[in-house]
């Protein structure tokens, strides 16, 4: 059976490429976690160890969860871990994940609600009836509160509170309470709880029968649909930075190259002095053309005052000539003012708003132009538009005159 989690399949819907190098190729990396998912799995081991012992009808103490909290914490932590944001050190980590406990610790001691039926839960459940694929179950705790009532709890450490709606449309613990419902023959429902410990935050939702089975079938079909892929791109998103792959991808690979180089190596890279001279000649290329363009805006009004003053629409150079027309062109409110405003309200009361395809000013202008609509409302359009004269210049080539007396033939 292909078994797919809910990691997997985040995975790829973060990004392809991530997902192939952890699942396909199943590459090895040097970074073993990053500090967030660190602290996550320090702060589930604390609370896993609470619970357990309440099993044995112990109770610890707030002080003994931080003594496992912190034991586990020195035992595991190594320099390979990435802490992305430099501004805190590892420390500063732990220090909060002892306050996610204490608060955690003081909110639902003494922990006495409902009876214990599994922690760190791990189980399969199939989704579809030939047994070809099963979503991988892994329930942080899960508890019996009676009269068929269920509850799937998970710890999260997110720095970030979700919303409800998202809550809503969860697919974790939705398919986690799938497998709770297939379980208990007294099932009557499965309340989701997740626990976001940096908010000391309980949140719920619910899933009705028909949402937990059509959530089976998009689940199946995003399976299908991975296994059909053939290419995995690269998404780049601010989790890149979080990403152990970083130092692989094609996105990032030789930024992660320059950042152990001193300065003198960093400078003479191949790849940085490429890019710093493209942008370079861009900035070059660009100034050369905004004066190019204040140039020709110049010599344009030039050509236009040497017409107006010859009396001419044409104007010949030594191999080209320049034809200056001058046409009607009508301007309308800008974006944004009140006057812009004024104009929407005036086209939907007068019920022409979609005929100019919701604030065309080319389909405003031709309307002018061609008149079509009721005097009235050409009238009242008519308020809104400022007339201007501009001039369109055509270049074309000319033929020199070879000057000369015309030819009749030869002489009698």
């Amino acid at each position: 059976m292909a078994t797919f989690s809910h990691s997997r399949l985040s995975s790829y819907e973060t990004c392809p490429l991530r997902y192939k190098f952890a699942y396909i190729d199943r590459v090895k990396v040097e970074a073993e976690d990053t500090v967030e998912t660190f602290l996550g799995s320090r702060a589930h081991e604390a609370l896993e160890k609470l619970y357990r012992n309440l099993q044995f009808e112990r109770l610890l103490s707030v002080d003994e969860v931080l003594a496992f909290f912190n034991r586990e914490w020195e035992k595991n932590w190594n320099e390979a871990i990435i802490i992305v944001n430099k501004e805190y050190t590892a420390e500063n980590y732990r220090k909060m994940g002892e306050r996610y406990l204490k608060d955690y610790y003081k909110r639902h001691k003494p922990f006495d609600k409902g009876k214990i039926l599994g922690l760190e839960t791990t189980n399969t459940l199939p989704l579809d009836k030939e047994g070809k694929y099963g979503f991988y179950i892994r329930i942080d705790r899960l508890m019996d509160m009676g009269e068929g009532v269920y509850e799937v709890h998970d710890y999260k450490t997110n720095m970030s509170l979700p919303k409800q709606e998202d809550l809503d449309k969860d697919r974790q613990l939705a398919m986690y309470s799938l497998w709770v419902r297939e379980q208990f023959q007294d099932f009557k429902k499965v309340r989701l709880v997740w626990h976001f410990l940096a908010f000391d935050k309980e949140m719920e939702s619910f899933r009705t029968k028909k949402q937990l089975e059509d959530l089976r079938k998009d689940v199946l079909d995003e399976i299908q649909e991975i296994e059909a892929t053939e290419k995995f791109p690269a998404n780049v998103t601010r989790l890149c930075f979080w990403c152990l792959y970083r130092g692989m991808c094609p996105e990032w690979k030789h930024e992660v190259e320059l950042e152990d180089k001193p300065e003198n190596e960093y400078l003479q890279d191949p790849g940085v002095k490429l890019v710093d001279e493209y942008v370079k000649t861009k900035n070059e290329l660009e100034n050369h053309k905004r004066d190019a363009e204040a140039k020709l805006e110049k010599l344009k009004d030039a050509l236009i005052a040497f017409c107006e003053k010859e009396e001419v629409s044409v104007v010949f150079g030594s191999e080209n000539k320049i034809s200056v027309k001058p046409y009607e062109s009508v301007k309308f409110p800008p974006r944004n003012s009140e006057e812009r405003e004024t104009l929407v309200m005036l086209l939907k009361d007068i019920g022409k708003l979609n005929e100019v395809s919701d604030l065309d000013i080319h389909a405003l202008s031709g309307v002018l132009k061609n008149r079509k609509w009721e005097k009235h409302d050409i009238e009242r359009l008519s308020e809104f538009g400022i007339r201007e004269t501009k001039h369109r210049l055509s270049i074309s080539k000319h033929e020199k005159q070879v000057f000369g007396p015309p030819y009749d033939g030869p002489s009698s």
